[in-house]
């Protein structure tokens, strides 16, 4: 294979990422998490995942937490040991494990505007309801013996937070996000984007203190320094494999929504480690070489949450068996998942 050829189709891929993702993709998706990671008070979330916590309210704070979080399944590891420590139960605890890799927002609004917003619902849907499910589960099949609890002092609690500053800011955010990605006249795109920016500006400026701006923008640039560099090494190599793949191989052996078809997909996904987005550019490569829409699915539901190097960390905090029952559900269940998309897709 020609090497000048490969590295052509790398750049190539890098230059179309850039000039039609990065302005109205990825940089709202950076701001967005930013302001997720320092304006959202998460401490006030993680204590009602107790494992003596409600269940109506432990899995939906541990998939709200989860979101929150741009991390990739080997990033995600501290974090989990972390709630655990401070007193999770199993269950949500591992609600939020798969969740924050799975399902967060800017995987999800990277999806989106990448591959189809179609698959980007499918993604999120699929993720919080496997999450809670392998919780459950595991929760049931496992006793519960190293959680702390105590989630319910904290419960009571006087602490307040408006929501209602939130809920203006982040609209205007995810509505910038949209208006770029979703609206062709490039003269309404513009406009659209220019006005919900001059709104952004006037919200953060009456409801914000200049503390937690600076802290807004410190998580954005975090997110985008972290991110950014490893998305584009991903990029460059989608665009090698674009190459290096057969279209054959591809429509062959992945291109239908047979079962056999699925499970290839997702053991390549359990396996390998990419970090964190680098799954979607990957993932509209293989659309583009004629994968078909339920093993897509099922990949991108199982390749952020689970590598090699993140199973034998899981193993080393929970235990080998739970470990195993956790990669077997998700195996099961991602299978399950995009069979049941492909169905959906008619294919």
């Amino acid at each position: 294979m020609n090497i000048s050829l490969l590295v052509s189709s790398g750049l190539a891929a890098i230059y179309d990422y850039v000039l039609a993702h990065t302005v109205f993709c990825l940089i709202p998706a950076f701001f967005i998490a930013g302001a997720m990671a320092a304006l959202v008070p998460k401490d006030l979330l993680l204590p009602y995942l107790g494992k003596n916590s409600p269940k109506r309210v432990a899995y939906p704070i541990a998939v709200i937490t989860g979101l929150l979080l741009a991390v990739c399944s080997c990033t995600v590891l501290p974090l989990f040991a972390g709630i655990r420590k401070g007193g999770a139960g199993i269950g949500p605890a591992i609600a939020f494990l798969y969740t924050a890799p799975a399902t967060n927002i800017v995987a999800i609004l990277y999806t989106g505007s990448l591959i189809g917003w179609d698959l980007a619902l499918a993604r999120i849907i699929f993720s919080v309801l496997f999450a809670v499910i392998i919780g459950i589960i595991i929760n049931i099949l496992f006793l519960d013996d190293d959680g702390s609890g105590g989630a319910e002092v904290f419960a009571k609690s006087n602490v307040k937070y408006d929501t209602k500053r939130l809920l203006y800011f982040f609209s205007t955010l995810i509505a910038i996000l949209l208006a770029g990605t979703r609206i062709s006249d490039p003269t309404l795109k513009y406009l659209t984007v220019g006005a919900l920016i001059v709104v952004t500006s006037v919200i953060t400026k009456k409801f914000f203190t200049q503390d937690e701006v600076n802290n807004w923008m410190l998580e954005s640039w975090g997110f985008a320094k972290t991110i950014a560099p490893l998305l584009l090494v991903g990029v460059f190599v989608s665009g090698i494999v674009k190459v290096v793949l057969p279209q054959e191989f591809v429509a062959k052996y992945v291109g239908s929504n047979s079962l056999s078809n699925i499970i290839i997909p997702v053991i390549f996904g359990v396996l390998v480690y990419f970090p964190t987005l680098v799954e979607v550019p990957m993932a509209k490569t293989f659309i583009d070489l004629g994968m078909a829409k339920g093993p897509l699915l099922a990949y991108l539901l199982s390749d952020p949450v689970l590598s090699l190097p993140s199973i034998l960390v899981v193993s080393r905090i929970m235990g080998a068996k739970r470990t195993g029952v956790y990669v077997a559900l998700i195996i099961v269940l991602t299978i399950c998942g995009g069979y049941l998309f492909g169905l959906m897709q008619g294919k």
